[in-house]
């Protein structure tokens, strides 16, 4: 798309980044670290995308992110100091709780023997099946999953043979293609209530339990064990990113929308801004989805027939997230025998056998499903007394559901529904505030998260690994001279994982002539 704006002026940059989420910041703040004249546009008055923190009152209210999986193990972590710059994690002990009606629980803790332990309360058998499991999760992680993370994708085929060198990386390579259901039946799993629970790792997240996917089935089951909250609301892990990109010369421009991206060569690339203003570099990154950056920015007239029909084709979940997000005065606890439930990070309310959670899901994606059915819920001010005022507490439960329900008119009614499966297992105190969030304000908030797509995308075998957003630009670089993606659209997607913004810095630093990154685990 041209803009007919008359242009006042143009200043150029090394680099401008498009969209101040957490990768367009982990990618500024490497670039300017690194000595790079670094321009970042952000389309709102503020940045950090999902890592957004609303106060109301003394609550601070995380609507979006709330879950840190890779936490301090991205690479951004330590290379950027961001301890120095305020950030500060918090890891409850114990991460998810499955209370049953019948007294008993599943209790997934950050001690193995203690997960184990509490599983043979329900299921000796799977107990051990699970103990096997995380023994065989655990190298795959270390060993190739993480690591990958943070290194540019290969084609399928090649990745597969270099991961085939070792024996964990056969049995990676042998789940890869299962879906979760497969993954938990290949380790032997038998009783409802613990297969149940392991699926909701993936669940919770809008996953479809029968998609191929096995290859993330370790991160979404060990990383959810090992998450982290921030200390003081998730973004400030925006604020310190913000503070160590400023701090060393980046330069931001918010409450601005870049209007049009247009290439003239590898070192001239043009972005114009909705007030006509228009700057130079000598390389554009986008964080945006690729409908924005190509069909949108760049315009379709301009792009190649090859990349045009695989922008075409991009997917967007089916699913998505409902959030019920209460500020009470007093207290909240579950009732429930098992005092470590309200120890948890995540408990999950409402299904207790694994038909129990085919059935929801089912009607999910039939638009039939109630906000009473199946919660996971969070007290953040529990590990964390920043969070809500002396006294009081915050509670955060979420659902999965669809983005075309009828959320103008029933967004209240979906909400009075989760509020009455709280009420069932939990003793409230007096609700003071109380914030409705259904997909569409994901989407009207942000809006490269169309159709509530937390994960700007669809995850499947066609959106992910070297295909993530396509072969043309998962590396990074594109067909267009100059312009890079880098976004949670890329290679290797959402959920504040740091490896797009990471990689994109590496590649576009290398295009400038900087060496911005140092290579994680190895050579990228």
């Amino acid at each position: 798309m041209t803009s007919t704006a008359t242009v006042t002026k143009t200043d150029t940059y090394d680099a401008i980044v498009v969209g101040g989420g957490p990768n367009g910041l982990i990618c500024g703040a490497y670039l300017a670290k690194a000595g790079a004249k670094v321009l970042l546009i952000e389309r709102r008055h503020e940045t950090g995308g999902g890592l957004n923190t609303d106060e109301y009152f003394g609550f601070r209210l995380n609507l979006h992110a709330i879950y840190h999986l890779m936490s301090d193990i991205m690479p951004a972590y330590a290379d950027l100091s961001l301890p120095d710059f305020g950030l500060r994690y918090v890891k409850p002990h114990v991460a998810c709780a499955f209370p049953f009606s019948d007294g008993n629980s599943l209790l997934f803790t950050k001690d193995l023997d203690e997960t184990v332990a509490s599983i043979a309360t329900v299921s000796e058998h799977d107990g051990d099946c699970f103990r096997t499991m995380w023994n065989e999760f655990a190298p795959m992680l270390e060993q190739y999953i993480i690591p990958l993370t943070y290194k540019l994708p290969l084609p399928v085929v090649d990745q597969v043979v270099e991961i085939g060198e070792t024996e964990i990386g056969e049995r990676l390579n042998e789940i890869s293609d299962f879906s979760p259901i497969e993954v938990i039946d290949h380790y032997g799993f038998t009783d409802p209530r613990v297969r149940m629970a392991l699926l909701s790792f993936s669940a919770m997240w809008g996953f479809h339990l029968e998609d191929p996917l096995g290859y993330l089935y370790p991160v979404y089951l060990c990383r959810m064990i090992n998450a982290a909250l921030v200390k003081g609301g998730s973004h400030r892990l925006s604020s310190a990113l913000y503070r160590v990109f400023v701090s060393n010369g980046g330069e931001i421009l918010d409450a601005s929308e870049v209007t049009d991206i247009r290439s003239n060569g590898d070192s001239d690339v043009q972005v114009e801004v909705a007030d006509g203003h228009r700057f130079g570099a000598r390389a554009v990154a986008s964080t945006l989805n690729p409908e924005q950056t190509f069909m949108g920015l760049v315009g379709t007239d301009n792009l190649p027939d090859d990349l045009r029909y695989a922008v075409e084709g991009w997917e967007w979940e089916e699913r998505t997230l409902f959030g019920l997000h209460l500020g009470i005065e007093g207290s909240f606890s579950y009732r429930h025998p098992e005092p470590r439930v309200n120890d948890a990070m995540i408990a999950f309310l409402g299904i207790e056998t694994e038909d129990d959670l085919h059935e929801h899901l089912a009607r999910v994606d039939a638009g039939t499903a109630g906000g009473g059915e199946w919660v996971h819920v969070t007290v953040p001010s529990r590990h964390d007394r920043s969070m809500a005022p002396e006294g009081h507490e915050l509670v955060r439960a979420e659902q999965v559901v669809l983005f075309d329900d009828d959320w103008a008119n029933g967004a209240r009614r979906f909400g009075d529904e989760c509020l009455g499966l709280l009420e069932q297992h939990a003793e409230l105190g007096r609700i003071v505030l109380r914030r409705d969030y259904p997909p569409t304000h994901i989407e009207g908030k942000l809006h490269t998260m169309r159709r509530g797509s937390i994960k700007h995308g669809s995850y499947t075998n066609l959106q992910m690994g070297f295909n993530r957003p396509n072969d043309m630009c998962s590396r990074v670089e594109t067909p267009i001279p100059g312009l890079f993606t880098c976004g949670a659209s890329n290679y290797a997607g959402g959920m504040i994982i740091g490896g797009p913004g990471y990689l994109g810095a590496k590649v576009i630093g290398e295009h400038l002539g900087f060496d911005a990154v140092p290579s994680y685990g190895g050579d990228a």
